[in-house]
């Protein structure tokens, strides 16, 4: 996405250096928390002192909140409104305070996101909505969304990476959830899109291997093999849905013949998803004959949708950790900024 300021040189005027602004921006985007971890892999060295001094100065702006979790763990809230007002972003939901479950997602895309620094990432809605609607063709109408206090689109928050020929790659984190509901939730609002797209990758990313189990039981329901065959752009929810739709079509266009109510759900839906000129043709085509069923059939079912899945179990513990064990963690605690008038830990020193 082309932005027409630079973001990094408004949090370097409040007197952050590049690597603290930079890694701001890169919290307030996708995140809106991080550990002391996290800025440690960001700026690339382990150094107690250099952490204790950016959260100091974030803490002197009253750019961030400690949120105590216990056992030495603490959470850091980017909750600052002229910090996102800073980065022309003053109606992002991620300075506001969130669940448990939300927190611990947020700070798993962090993680996933500082992995892929080199990566195309659509970091946000205006970009995701016009890479698939102006690249991919997609509809609008197709693209996940909600309706909470707007119209918003891609609503889940999750970053979506681009690869270098052009297919989306997208990131789905599960923060510990006992089963994969909310996956299976965020397949099917994401469906129509998918459909469309015909070509993707989709990763599911988790703290522990039984959840992804579950991820690829729920993807195989969602999506077996024989879904895939004649799932095209042009006929998202499959050949023989576009065909029923011809041939209820033509039934209701017929004077005197009522629609059965399962067929008319049928005509409703494809109403508004065959409305290319190349979906009129075929349905003129079907009522003179001159096509059928079975060639509609052979001529989709020569493309099909090619659809990567993969799992990623992340090597960190949480703070908010719903499922796992207490147990510590090889990168140990996340130890809290401690003011100048408090004797820091050793780790804090030099």
């Amino acid at each position: 996405m082309t932005i027409d300021y630079d973001p990094i040189s408004s949090l370097e005027a409040v007197g952050y250096l590049e690597r603290e602004a930079s890694f701001l921006y890169l919290v307030a985007v996708h995140s809106g928390y991080f550990l002391r971890r996290q800025y440690s892999r960001f700026a690339g060295r382990d150094g107690g002192t250099l952490i204790a001094r950016f959260l100091k100065k974030a803490d002197r702006h009253h750019h961030i909140k400690v949120i105590e979790c216990g056992q030495g763990w603490h959470i850091y809230h980017l909750a600052s409104q002229s910090l996102y007002d800073a980065i022309e972003r003053p109606d992002s939901q991620n300075r506001r305070i969130k669940g448990d479950a939300y927190i611990k997602s947020r700070l798993m895309v962090l993680d996933f996101v500082l992995a892929h620094l080199s990566a195309n990432i659509l970091e946000d809605e205006a970009s995701k909505v016009d890479f698939f609607t102006t690249q991919c063709g997609v509809r609008s109408e197709l693209l996940p969304r909600s309706h909470a206090r707007r119209l918003m689109y891609f609503p889940d928050g999750f970053p979506i990476l681009v690869s270098n020929t052009g297919t989306p790659r997208f990131i789905f984190f599960d923060e510990a959830q006992a089963t994969a509901t909310r996956f299976e939730r965020y397949l099917k609002q994401y469906q129509p899109l998918l459909a469309a797209l015909g070509n993707f990758e989709l990763v599911f990313v988790a703290d522990n291997q039984s959840n992804s189990a579950r991820a690829k039981a729920a993807f195989s329901r969602f999506l077996p093999a024989d879904r895939l065959r004649g799932v095209t752009p042009m006929t998202p929810l499959g050949v023989d849905h576009f065909v029923q739709f011809l041939g209820v079509r033509q039934q209701s266009e017929v004077g005197g013949r009522g629609v059965l109510s399962s067929d008319l759900h049928t005509l409703r839906e494809g109403e508004s998803l065959y409305t290319s000129l190349e979906h009129q043709a075929l349905y003129s085509a079907w009522k003179l004959g001159s096509t059928s069923a079975e060639k509609i059939r052979q001529r989709f079912l020569q493309t099909s949708m090619r659809v990567e899945f993969s799992t990623v179990v992340l090597p960190y513990r949480y703070p908010i950790d719903i499922l796992r064990p207490e147990s510590q963690s090889e990168e140990g605690g996340e130890t809290p900024y401690q003011p100048p008038d408090e004797t820091p830990n050793s780790e804090d020193k030099p």
